[in-house]
């Protein structure tokens, strides 16, 4: 993998997440604050691709074996243009284009809906862990990289993702949440936003 020295990498702090059920599949809301730092910022700013990558560990206390979750993003900016373009795959791919700057910055920090992994026993206590990698490239490690994993797919906007690999002393674990099966709640559909007022009769 090709990294930046550490300085480059921001020092991100996890939200206190929102945990629920859809059926038996444990689901995560969480919002992630500084993920960029100042100089990661001016790499976006510059131009430069950033490659963002979060990872869940979801470990029983017990003898069970953890699961893990992985989510990937790519984040471009069109400094011509002025649009910012950030695809993000979690078994699917979302893509959002924008010209804000905090927009995309909302976008990478803000995630919803995310299953964890399937929970089987209701009483058992889990912890669940969560990290986070921000990684600018420059166009010459983007071309090496491009060449390395033999894209079959050219011009592709999914064509750079990273497998998540990082060394665990530059990317450490922070437990953000500790709980069992029967605690939490289940299907936290957003309610429906209310009516538009009518319009007033002149």
């Amino acid at each position: 993998m090709l990294l930046l020295p550490t300085d480059c990498l921001a020092t991100p702090r996890f939200s206190t997440p929102t945990l629920y059920l859809s059926a038996d599949t444990l689901m995560l809301d969480v919002t992630v604050d500084s993920l960029f730092s100042k100089r990661v910022d001016d790499a976006i700013a510059s131009g430069m691709t950033t490659s963002i990558g979060y990872e869940f560990s979801l470990e029983p206390v017990g003898p069970q074996r953890s699961a893990r979750k992985a989510i990937r993003l790519r984040l471009d900016h069109d400094i011509w243009e002025g649009r910012y373009q950030i695809v993000r795959e979690s078994g699917h791919a979302d893509t959002l284009v924008t010209d804000s700057l905090s927009v995309a910055t909302r976008f990478c920090s803000n995630l919803s809906s995310v299953q964890i992994a399937t929970l089987t026993d209701a009483r058992a206590p889990f912890v669940l862990k969560a990290r986070v990698m921000v990684n600018p490239i420059t166009p010459e490690q983007e071309a090496k990289t491009r060449r390395w994993l033999n894209l079959l797919e050219r011009g592709s906007v999914l064509q750079l993702f990273f497998s998540f690999e990082p060394k665990d002393n530059q990317h450490p674990w922070v437990e953000i949440a500790r709980f069992r099966k029967d605690d939490l709640p289940t299907d936290m559909t957003p309610s429906s936003p209310p009516p538009e007022p009518e319009a007033a009769t002149p």
